[in-house]
């Protein structure tokens, strides 16, 4: 008993200084952890001298105190500065109490080894209980073998008491452990409850937690100012009847109930009341709160201000309701294409211009198979020798670029289609119904191109098709007749016979012209009563003088009109290409010199153009 009494002693002085220790843990909090750990040093090191001051007697001239143990967990709780502090402290005073010098310094490094290998093997995880039990042990283990460096004589009487000393030391080390681990833990439970305080006090959505009577039993500075209550405290013990109208508190307490009911959470967008007297919308998730038991003892309740988002959400419907509206009635139709071709959005409009694969242009469809299916079924026609490959692949190439493109319908429509490929790369394209528009545009074009008496291509559409035969028999080796004809005596008819009968004489000879020529060749009207004619192919060095011969027979055929008969003829004069090597304009001047040399033989004649031959000319390109 005279061993146990000054250990227990020992062990309530250090018991002391850890609660030292803990009443300034709020104001430890605020420093830095190395001011932390040099100022838990400074504790266990009073601690230590403390204990050694307190040692006791177990045997002549050996003393035994706490040191080992304190020593121990200050480097394995504080690491290198507080085990430095403490042991250094320790190892100075053992120096003055004198005696067993060597065997005391032995026990005080020892123990700092013990601390600090601990410290450095947890590292920066948590600090378990077993960590504990392993450092006790090897403080009491290796303490223990401090006895062997003792004399001999002294060595008997302290194996004999080895049992309790180890013992003590091992429980000893494990209480003063476990004590700081608490103290550990709850300030680090400390530390995140006003972590977490701060943070719901920071939040600006609501955030609180009632009773199952729907009274508050907390909440943040947020859900005090949408109540309108002065603070937080304000708001306990009390329930949303005492802030709101009852009516709309009524309301809240329902969907309450019913969560608590169903004891799941639920999200609920419900109207409010702010303090200001503002209307608006909160955005609450409703949780119920259980024990450890599973009953449930409370509601934890979020919300947030949605007003802003309801009020945007409504306008952005209202504008797509308008858009629908502008997308479904506009003229053209619409449709957008995501980058692999799949239509994402259509208006009806573009299903109405397309019947006959209306039912297959829908969102999700693919542009490839619509082509496919619309070529099957004669809605889109391929062109003449074109694949269905080579379309396809045109039409998609198409749809990938921007720019306009013509489709001709089997059913004689014509649409204009645009596309527009965006920053997403997705297609938008707009198709637009230009049948009527083309139909007038081509009016004009053969207006613009064609004698309005005759029929025939006029002058400008002779020059650009003796443009594009002449390049084309270059590139081809081909032959091309460039032949005039003069009507004779046409002025004599106008004279006698008024310009009406010219008229209708004029009609008649394009008649016969067109018929005298081959399929492919081309009569035109230059002007007055001049005319012209383009024949390209081989002609095997007769054709020319056929077709000349077929014109005269044609043109001299008389021709009654009422009660006057005509006696038509003409004069003709031609060249031909690549004999006669010239360019477009030369070609028109060497067929109308040799249309003089014809007039100069006599009327009702024909000539070739013969290089040396001499004629007046007259300008015929115009």
């Amino acid at each position: 008993m005279a061993i146990w009494q000054p250990l227990f002693a020992n062990l309530a002085a250090s018991a002391v200084m850890l609660v030292a220790w803990s009443s300034v843990g709020d104001f430890v909090a605020r420093l830095s952890e190395t001011r932390q750990k040099l100022l838990f040093g400074a504790v266990m090191t009073a601690g230590t001298i403390g204990s050694m001051m307190m040692a006791f007697e177990a045997s002549p001239g050996v003393y035994n105190d706490f040191r080992g143990p304190l020593i121990a967990v200050t480097g394995f709780f504080g690491g290198v500065p507080a085990a430095v502090m403490a042991a250094g402290a320790a190892v100075l005073y053992r120096l003055y109490l004198g005696g067993a010098v060597f065997s005391g310094v032995l026990s005080i490094v020892l123990a700092t080894t013990i601390g600090l290998v601990g410290y450095a093997l947890r590292g920066s995880r948590r600090i378990r209980y077993l960590d504990l039990m392993l450092m006790a042990a090897a403080v009491a283990s290796f303490g223990s073998l401090v006895v062997l460096t003792l004399p001999v004589e002294k060595q008997a009487v302290l194996i004999a008491q080895l049992w309790q000393r180890v013992l003590l030391a091992f429980v000893a080390t494990l209480l003063l452990g476990a004590l700081l681990l608490q103290e550990m833990r709850r300030r680090e439970l400390s530390v995140a409850n006003q972590l977490f305080r701060s943070m719901v006090d920071a939040l600006p959505d609501c955030l609180n937690i009632k009773g199952v009577d729907g009274r508050f039993l907390a909440a943040n500075p947020a859900t005090a100012k949408l109540m309108g209550a002065a603070s937080a405290d304000d708001l306990l013990g009390k329930t949303d009847f005492d802030f709101f109208p009852p009516e709309l508190a009524k309301r809240f307490r329902d969907d309450e109930l019913a969560v608590l009911r169903e004891g799941k959470h639920a999200t609920i967008e419900q109207p409010g009341i702010f303090a200001d007297g503002s209307t608006g919308w909160l955005s609450t998730l409703k949780a119920p709160m259980t024990n450890d038991l599973g009953d449930v003892v409370g509601l934890i309740t979020h919300n947030r201000d949605v007003t802003l988002r309801r009020t945007l959400q409504t306008r952005l419907e209202e504008t797509q309701a308008h858009l629908d509206q502008a997308l479904e009635h506009m003229n053209d139709g619409l449709a957008m294409y995501d980058p692999d071709g799949t239509i994402l959005f259509c208006n009806n409009r573009f299903r109405e211009l397309f019947p006959l694969t209306a039912h297959l242009r829908m969102p999700g469809a693919s542009f490839a198979d619509i082509i496919r299916a619309s070529v099957k079924l004669g809605e889109e026609p391929l062109a003449p020798r074109k694949s269905l490959d080579d379309h396809l692949a045109e039409k998609l190439a198409t749809l990938r670029e921007d720019g306009e493109k013509l489709i001709e319908l089997g059913d004689g429509r014509t649409f204009a289609s645009r596309s527009k490929v965006l920053a997403n790369g997705c297609t938008v394209q707009t198709i637009s119904d230009v049948t009527e528009r083309r139909s007038f545009e081509k009016s004009l074009e053969r207006q613009a191109l064609h004698d309005p008496l005759t029929g025939l291509p006029n002058r400008a559409f002779f020059n650009r098709e003796l443009d594009r035969l002449v390049d084309k028999a270059r590139s081809e080796g081909g032959e091309l007749v460039v032949m005039l004809l003069d009507l004779d005596r046409f002025k004599e008819v106008n004279d006698n016979f008024g310009h009406a009968v010219g008229d209708m004489l004029l009609v008649e000879i394009a008649r016969r012209l067109e018929k005298a020529i081959r399929r492919g060749d081309m009569v035109a009207r230059l002007g007055g009563d001049e005319f012209a004619v383009l024949m390209y192919g081989p002609t095997d060095g007769t054709g020319d003088v056929s077709l000349a011969t077929r014109i005269m027979k044609n043109l001299s055929q008389p021709l009654k009109m009422d009660d006057v008969t005509l006696l038509p003829g003409g004069t003709i004069g031609y060249t031909v290409f690549p004999g006669d090597q010239s360019d477009p304009d030369g070609l028109l001047k060497n067929a109308d010199k040799a249309l003089y040399q014809a007039k100069a033989r006599g009327r009702g004649t024909w000539k070739a153009y013969e290089p040396g031959a001499i004629a007046t000319t007259a300008a015929r390109r115009g």
